[in-house]
């Protein structure tokens, strides 16, 4: 109880652990070296770069490392480029008092106004260091006539004035601010990056969790540090400082992976019983049976990952690649691709409770019906086997017109043409162009709509794909990043291998829409390299 007339103390809120955690220096930053290197550079030279654009997905830095710029060119000794956190100004900034840094969020400031406010506060000095560091956080959100007002500024501001812009969405800011700022793409962090910084906060912070724990909050976080050690602390302040490795996996939802795992393993092997009494089990468990099939379907992409034999773009414990190896060593590439249809199909109409859809879904696979006719062929083994049979009772083949069991699987020659996801196999390179098209039409219409009869596939390689393009305007267009990037994402994740595009000028083909719609006002437009496009 509070002694007469004295106040009690006001309460303080904890911080949390992203924020208490966050890099104080360069050299704490996980996961950005080429970043880093270049900032502490310029810091060093005391040559830095008057705008700089941060781009990448959220949690992967961008904010702390516009902090950390400032702190190092606000510091009155830095050391190598790093701040010394001693000085007065460091001090400041440790604080979260730095009157030489101003933080604006655009995504709730993002009218011409706040711009003019800005603009209206740039010509005023430092108050303790040499340099006043402008930080506009998810600058895509501005509207034009912000842009606009900002354009001149950002180009030549003062000489004690640097901005950093972040943002998550790069292709949403006008090629007129990218080209006035130095850009860095940041990305998603390796799982060995979190995982090390979660175990050095988990040793500060006296938390106590297993390796295996701590890559299940890795890998649930996608790349995002930010994501991870809040996922960390959440679970640290449900379970208490030493929750084991059930307790996490209960907690990010993936006490079910493990049965999704045994499914597949029995589809994968025949054993068609076994998987409807899994299927069973599940389901009397209370288990979102919906949610069930989605891990299956995702376990089935890793394992073609594996079988393609890039097992190094997955993240997983040792332990479960090698059971995935193991496992792919004794399917083939069709029997693989074949149970990823059946489960990626399965729909359930009745709700998340029945388990007809997935019971269905592994029949079907197994049995090969006549709507869905599949091969299934037998795992390689140590000792010769029996040929592996359905455990329920069927027709004979001819009766029933399934296909005949094959005896081995063939040797997977050429990895780089299978898809990673369930998707039409790929034809030709005009297929692929149109199969890219028709995908980011759900994403990106307006690269989409630059696709339209601007280029055809000239070459189709192991890592590259030619286009011809056939203006010089739709050239530039392609060879900008936020145009090239998508595509290239999109033609990767269908092709199921990493792609880059080479644009070279080309005549086209055939054009034979010029023919119906002629004029001057149609022909001056193509001219300039506009496109006909078909009325769909």
């Amino acid at each position: 109880m509070a002694e007469a007339g004295t106040a009690p103390a006001p309460a303080v809120a904890a911080q949390v652990l992203y924020r208490k955690w966050r890099p104080q220096t360069f050299t704490e930053v996980s996961g950005q070296p080429a970043v880093v290197r270049t900032l502490r550079n310029s810091v060093a030279g005391r040559s830095p770069a008057h705008a700089y654009l941060l781009c990448g997905p959220r949690g992967t830095g961008k904010t702390t490392l516009g902090r950390l710029l400032a702190k190092a060119v606000c510091c009155e000794a830095p050391a190598d480029g790093e701040p010394c956190n001693i000085c007065a100004s460091c001090r400041d900034f440790l604080d979260g008092r730095a009157p030489d840094l101003i933080e604006m969020d655009a995504a709730s400031n993002r009218g011409i106004e706040e711009i003019r406010r800005l603009k209206d506060r740039v010509g005023l000095a430092p108050i303790g260091g040499q340099f006043k560091v402008y930080l506009i956080d998810e600058v895509h959100m501005l509207t034009s006539e912000a842009y606009n007002a900002l354009l001149k500024t950002l180009e030549e501001p003062p000489g004690h004035v640097i901005f950093v812009l972040a943002t998550t969405e790069a292709h949403k800011v006008p090629p007129t601010i990218i080209s006035r700022c130095q850009r860095f793409d940041l990305h998603r962090l390796p799982l060995a990056n979190v995982v090390e910084r979660l175990a050095y906060i988990c040793d500060q912070e006296g938390f106590s969790l297993d390796e295996a724990s701590l890559q299940e909050i890795a890998r649930a976080a996608s790349g995002s540090l930010r994501d991870a050690i809040n996922t960390l602390e959440q679970l640290t302040t449900f379970y208490g400082a030493s929750p084991d490795l059930e307790q996490t996996r209960e907690m990010l939802g993936l006490n079910t992976d493990a049965r999704s795992r045994e499914l597949v393993q029995a589809a994968l092997s025949g054993q068609l019983a076994d998987a409807l009494r899994l299927i069973a089990a599940v389901k009397d468990d209370g288990v979102d049976l919906r949610q069930f099939g989605r891990q299956a379907v995702a376990y089935l992409r890793e394992l073609l990952l594996v079988k393609a034999g890039a097992a190094d773009a997955l993240d997983v414990p040792l332990d479960q690649l090698e059971a995935m190896q193991t496992l792919a060593a004794g399917v083939a590439v069709t029997e693989i691709l074949a149970a990823l249809k059946s489960f990626s199909s399965v729909e359930f109409r009745e709700g998340v409770h029945t388990s007809l859809p997935l019971e269905l879904a592994v029949v079907e696979l197994l049995a090969g019906a006549p709507d869905a006719p599949r091969a299934v062929a037998s795992p390689p083994a140590a000792e010769p086997k029996a040929p592996r049979k359905l455990e329920a009772s069927a027709a004979p083949p001819a009766a029933a017109g399934a296909p005949a069991l094959a005896a081995a699987p063939e040797p997977l020659t050429e990895p780089e043409t299978l898809p990673a996801t369930p998707a039409p196999v790929i034809g030709d390179a005009g297929e692929l162009l149109e199969q890219v098209r028709a995908a980011l039409k759900e994403t990106n219409k307006q690269v989409a709509g630059l696709l339209n009869g601007s280029c055809e596939v000239l070459a189709l390689g192991e890592d590259t794909v030619t286009l011809g393009v056939y203006f010089k305007f739709h050239l530039d267009k392609l060879q900008s990043a936020p145009v090239r990037e998508p595509i290239e994402e999109a033609m990767s994740r269908i092709a199921g291998r990493k792609l880059s595009i080479v644009c070279e000028m080309t005549e086209p083909r055939s054009q034979p829409s010029r023919a119906r719609k002629t004029g001057p006002l149609a022909n001056a437009a193509l001219d300039l390299g506009a496109v006909l496009v078909e009325d769909e």
